[in-house]
């Protein structure tokens, strides 16, 4: 897992997920709105590093009915790579 390089906003991201889930003790997944708040940044590019990190299996998202992304969490490798860059 260590071969696989993430951009600054792609750290931040896992790191971010990862706070949340130690603080609800993995029963509440954020979402997509609340990340783009919280990191301050850009709808569209955290959307697309969100499906970069779904495609490389470190997070899975919840979508509505409508396609669209509403609950952000990490998976098992998700939080094994959050905790190396933290």
């Amino acid at each position: 897992m260590a071969a696989q390089r993430l951009s600054r906003l792609q750290r931040h991201i896992l790191r971010c997920l990862f706070t949340q889930d130690q603080r609800t003790q993995g029963r509440m997944a954020m979402g997509h709105l609340e990340l783009v708040h919280t990191l301050g940044r850009d709808k569209s590019n955290i959307s697309h590093s969100l499906r970069t990190l779904e495609a490389r299996g470190l997070i899975t998202i919840g979508r509505t009915p409508g396609g669209k992304a509403d609950a952000v969490d990490l998976t098992a490798a998700g939080r094994k790579m959050a905790v190396e860059i933290a």
